[in-house]
């Protein structure tokens, strides 16, 4: 076969377009390789560098900010290299940028299907919940369990019409490993809860009649271990309360037998409402090797001994500080009430870089000591359950690592985890107090400070405190809670107060279940929020003991009188990123905070997920 004519033609088309995308012009990239691959031309499926030309026209694409499009392509190019790593992670790097609408095709499924039979579903359970639903029958299913009645909803388990939900493999995924949070989901799992309990536990010649099968154990199983990964979030009635009740006598009773053949089955119900570590004796039960779990049971059986372990290592946990103040006292307590995130994804990196280069993907023309071409010390003030350090140790080269935190049992978490990774060694888990840091005598080249700043009684000072341990030239990334982006948060907390109502998880559930609802139409914002769909997440959201919340403004101010200068924003999405370079196109590199203010007055949900702040401290003269 001779060669087809156009080849010269495509192949000097990609030589430029290679050029135009080395200096970042994405646009123009994208319209060139738009005539060759752009047209869906199956000619051009014969060109020896088509794949190379597709991979480049997705990413210049998802650089111009056309996600979806970006999306459509990157798909194409899994369809013809579905075992390619880089073409799968790019597709999972376009699906968390975000985008309005997933493509609709049966080839889009299945690749979504391909990549995350072998990936963790993490950080995907939207894009993955909203492909499920594309799904004429699983829709049907979703459907019913929104509009129909209770009655209907059991003859419909009975009947199994149901079934082609319950035994969805991606749907099981998502149930085992992640948060789904879209109201749709949540109120079809919690209707579909009940109707599995009513229609299996409850005491009657109903469920004496009638059985689980394999299937129907399966999504038991699956379903009580996302109750557990919500911290029971759901609202539940009189009715489930009092079979939930019976339950528990009926476990309690058997505790000393939990291989008995009705004791596991029992525990399954009751796990879709309550934790088995509430049970008494929780510790003998669940750590007897002797027992024979369930396969449905085994992966909420891992986390609960996972749990007691945490325990343990709370009360090993060295303190570093006093604790300092009833603020910070009050927020110990809420953290070791209601740690958080109990995150389960492995923060793999490809390749672990130097912090030089590693801050070179987010803030530009730095200039930086020589240490951070090799390891840098780091500090991480209020690291929760352990993430973000366990995260930034498998990126960057790091010496000493010092990660704090007020409260116990979240250091337990993050402590038990860098164990699990084999990081035991690479980060120092203490309790302390940033307000009582003062006097510490240790200084680091790269200080993090993510989420915490905000919740201190005198947030300056706090900050003013870690600027002290930061050394000339170094880095410090410092998140904080935007006024304009919280505005719904406000009104939930102004209504808190207003009612005195308090954080137990009853009055959170039933406040939960009411702005679910539509009782509070000013509310309905929250239900956008990840965080509304964690019993833990939630609390800190709306009924925090202490928030401080900021402007643009106010934090320029505060890093004039701190000495920090101000690099860029960190976190954003890509098409934030995209639409704040073609608003201010002499500020690429995003480096004035003055126009950061300007955007966020035209977006004033912009920073949803907190400023992100990379800072630097001045060096030596």
């Amino acid at each position: 076969m001779s060669p087809n004519p156009q080849f010269p033609v495509w192949n000097r088309l990609l030589d430029e377009s290679v050029q135009a995308m080395r200096q970042q012009r994405y646009s123009h990239t994208a319209a060139l390789l738009h005539m060759i691959v752009g047209n869906g031309s199956r000619k051009a499926r014969l060109w020896p560098h088509y794949r190379q030309a597709l991979a480049a026209y997705a990413f210049a694409l998802y650089r111009n900010g056309d996600i979806g499009q970006a999306l459509v392509y990157q798909t194409q190019l899994l369809l013809l290299l579905p075992n390619d790593p880089e073409a799968r992670g790019n597709f999972l790097l376009l699906l968390k940028a975000g985008v309005g609408r997933l493509p609709d095709s049966a080839e889009f499924r299945r690749v979504l299907h391909s990549v995350f039979a072998r990936s963790d579903v993490g950080e995907y359970a939207v894009e993955i919940a909203r492909s499920l639903l594309q799904d004429a029958v699983f829709s049907q299913a979703v459907e019913l369990l929104l509009s129909a009645a209770d009655t209907q909803i059991m003859r419909a388990l009975r009947q199994g019409r149901l079934r082609a939900l319950m035994q969805a493999p991606l749907f099981l995924q998502l149930l085992r490993g992640s948060l789904i949070p879209l109201p749709t989901f949540e109120t079809a799992l919690r209707r579909l809860r009940k109707a599995l309990l009513l229609t299996y536990a409850a005491p009657g010649p109903a469920a004496e009649s009638t059985r689980p099968g394999k299937l129907e154990w399966e999504f038991i199983g699956a379903l009580a271990h996302y109750s557990w990964l919500t911290e029971y979030a759901s609202a539940e009635d009189e009715q489930e309360r009092t079979v939930v009740g019976l339950l528990r006598q009926q476990l309690e009773a058997g505790l000393s037998l939990p291989s008995e053949p009705s004791w596991q089955p029992a525990l399954a119900y009751y796990a879709m409402y309550r934790s088995g570590l509430e049970l008494s004796d929780c510790r003998a039960v669940f750590t007897q090797a002797s027992v024979i779990w369930k396969p449905y049971l085994q992966p909420l059986i891992r986390d609960w001994r996972a749990c007691l372990a945490e325990r343990v290592l709370a009360a090993e946990i060295d303190s570093l500080t006093a604790i300092g103040g009833n603020i910070s006292e009050l927020v110990r307590r809420q953290y070791e009430e209601n740690p958080f995130p109990r995150w389960q994804q492995d923060p793999v990196a490809h390749q672990r870089l130097t912090a030089r280069r590693w801050l070179a993907s987010f803030a530009h023309d730095l200039q930086l000591p020589i240490e951070f071409d090799g390891q840098v010390d780091v500090l991480t003030a209020g690291c929760g359950t352990g993430l973000e350090p366990i995260s930034l140790v498998r990126q960057i080269q790091t010496g000493r690592y010092l990660a704090l935190d007020l409260s116990r049992a979240s250091l337990a978490y993050a402590k038990r985890m860098a164990t699990q990774l084999g990081l035991a060694d690479a980060i120092d888990f203490k309790q302390a107090d940033i307000t009582q840091l003062a006097d510490f005598s240790e200084q680091f080249d790269l200080i993090t400070a993510s989420g915490v700043l905000h919740h201190l009684q005198n947030p300056l000072e706090g900050w003013r405190i870690l600027t002290g341990l930061l050394k000339p030239g170094g880095i410090m990334l410092v998140s904080l809670y935007s006024e304009a982006a919280r505005q719904t948060v406000v009104r939930a907390r102004t209504l808190i107060a207003e009612h005195g109502w308090e954080a137990t998880p009853e009055r959170m559930r039933q406040f939960r279940q009411a702005i679910l609802a539509g009782e509070y139409e000013a509310l309905k914002p929250l239900l956008q929020w990840r965080d509304f769909y964690n019993l833990s997440m939630f609390r800190d959201l709306v009924f925090h003991v202490n928030e401080h919340r900021y402007s643009l403004p106010k934090i320029e101010q505060q890093l004039a009188e701190l000495g920090l200068c101000f690099v860029s924003m960190r976190g954003l999405p890509m098409p934030l990123q995209a639409m704040y370079q073609a608003g201010f196109p002499q500020d690429s590199h995003g480096a004035s905070l003055a126009n950061w203010a300007r955007f966020e007055e035209q977006h004033p949900n912009a920073f949803a997920a907190m400023y992100g702040l990379v800072l630097q401290k001045p060096g030596r003269e």
